[in-house]
């Protein structure tokens, strides 16, 4: 298809407790994208039985769940918003320019939780 282009995107995890307190990533590409993918990368589980929301959000500290629903941080695996999308979570969501992408504790400590999001996205 003439002019596609076709991205992916890769951020460390981190350890906060609140809204986009895992990730929070701000759209700088300068146009809306669709997120076609998201991949959680768990290297080191949580010491606790915690659990993670994923998605597109208005704000940086703003939890979303459109992506990733409640997925368990507890044991080393891969979530992503094709298995783990939860109650809420769907197969593509648009990021837009003035929205962030936010991984945040939804349930119980992500406390030792170490790991990587790799983002999967195409531009509109």
């Amino acid at each position: 298809m003439a002019g596609f282009e076709d991205a992916g995107y890769r951020v460390d995890l981190a350890t906060g407790t609140s809204g986009g307190g895992v990730v929070s990533l701000a759209n700088t590409f300068g146009r809306a994208v669709v997120v076609t993918g998201l991949a959680l990368n768990l290297t080191t589980a949580s010491t606790g039985a915690g659990t993670v929301d994923a998605g597109i959000a208005a704000a940086a500290t703003t939890s979303s769940d459109n992506l990733i629903d409640g997925a368990s941080t507890a044991t080393i695996a891969v979530l992503n918003n094709g298995v783990n999308a939860g109650t809420n979570g769907k197969s593509a969501v648009t990021w837009k320019t003035d929205q962030f992408l936010t991984v945040s504790q939804a349930s119980g400590a992500v406390a030792g939780l170490v790991g990587e999001a790799v983002i999967k996205f195409f531009p509109v």
